[in-house]
């Protein structure tokens, strides 16, 4: 039997309600997820092409009722993917039960039929500790990947760290999330799968056949006096290192969306992005898709970017997997929304966490280029936990 959907009108509810639910908000466009009436799982190296293969196949035979008076988006599907093809975190794009679409102040409501399970949830207490891998290890760790980069092997890699905190059952992220949108309102704020966060990278928006992309590559973190802070920004875009490992990042998105797309443009200079605890160098990339071709086929091509794994890729995703002691999961993955018209939105899930059996992983990572040193790279993993860290202070 082939899956009934039902679109409704509904007022937009005064506070919403976020424990146990799949979310993905960014400004005005929040999207609530209850239940799950599909779910399209997939691992392993064509992870993605095997979620686009069945999401196309699933939004075929689903049988939608409009009972409103505008268009609307079809089908939502809630996804998160891997960062490796290597990992043994699942990949998927769930239908949920329930979806509520706010945007515009405005309310959609698009349900299946079915209950809804009832979940156990646990609010985490205490703090955050050293993982799999310590402080001295990491460093370690980027004198490794320096050596990789004098000899040739790489031009960039991007190594993350992670953080542990123990948890009794699967824990109540509705707190967190709350106090993440209040902190960074210009993030997209996500929970889906076993990945949450507040993330301020973009990796591909499209809408009517146009897709954008935010690249952030090179970071500084925030003063707390205005003339400091703006010095810190201006040196932030002065910054050999950081213009160095920004222009990687840049330059890998754009050629291989010129694959996809019937023009590419970037900014012809990056910008400083603030956010309450970092300056980013960011770039914003624009371009228009070729006719047949999906979002899930771009993102199948673009991950992992340079931002997120290195250059050349291949290279750098060997030697993160012999460094990292501990399996990304969805972190630095694609996750977010897809829709049966093609549009969607897909961010790179950062600043956030893994949810495991027994905890939540926090992981944080920084780009690693010829002019990186260690001790720095770590201080910038400890700027990019503060997230994570305020979150469940």
């Amino acid at each position: 039997m082939s899956l009934r959907l039902v679109v409704r009108q509904v007022p937009v509810p005064e506070r919403l309600e976020l424990a146990g639910k799949s979310v993905f908000m960014h400004g005005e466009r929040k999207i609530i997820g209850s239940g799950a009436a599909l779910v399209l799982t997939a691992s392993g190296p064509n992870r993605v092409a095997d979620l686009s293969r069945a999401w196309q196949e699933a939004i075929a035979t689903i049988e939608i009722s409009n009972l409103t008076e505008r268009e609307t988006a079809g089908v939502i599907g809630l996804t998160s993917i891997a960062f490796s093809g290597e990992s043994g975190y699942q990949s998927s794009i769930t239908i949920p039960q329930h979806t509520l679409l706010i945007e515009n102040q405005m309310a959609i409501e698009i349900s299946a039929e079915g209950s809804q399970e009832n979940q156990n949830l646990v609010s985490p207490t205490g703090t955050f500790e050293i993982g799999r891998q310590s402080p001295a290890d990491f460093e370690a760790g980027v004198r490794t990947a320096l050596a990789a980069i004098e000899s040739n092997q790489v031009e960039k890699v991007v190594l993350a760290r992670d953080l542990w905190l123990p948890t009794s059952g699967k824990p109540d992220l509705s707190e967190a999330l709350e106090l993440m949108q209040q902190r960074y309102p210009g993030c997209w704020i996500y929970a889906i799968g076993q990945v949450f966060g507040a993330s301020p990278e973009l990796l591909l928006r499209a809408e009517r056949g146009e897709v954008s992309a935010r690249v952030l590559a090179g970071t500084a973190g925030r003063g707390t006096d205005p003339d400091v802070d703006r010095a810190i920004a201006d040196g932030l875009a002065h910054s050999l290192k950081n213009k160095h490992e920004h222009r990687y990042a840049v330059q890998s998105l754009t050629s291989e969306l010129e694959s996809f797309c019937s023009w590419v443009e970037a900014d012809a200079e990056p910008f400083s992005l603030a956010l309450p605890d970092l300056w980013h160098l960011a770039t914003d990339v624009r371009g228009k898709l070729v006719d047949s071709v999906s979002l899930l086929d771009v993102i199948e091509r673009l991950h992992p970017t340079a931002a997120v794994a290195g250059t050349p890729r291949d290279k750098a995703m060997e030697l993160i997997s012999q460094i990292e002691p501990f399996d990304r999961g969805g972190y630095a993955g694609p996750v977010g929304w897809l829709s049966s018209d093609g549009s969607g939105e897909i961010a790179i899930a950062l600043r956030g966490g893994v949810i495991e059996p027994g905890g939540i992983r926090a992981i944080a990572g920084c780009g690693i280029v010829s002019e990186s040193e260690p001790a720095a790279e770590l201080a910038e993993t400890e700027l990019k936990f503060r997230a994570i860290r305020w979150a469940f202070s």
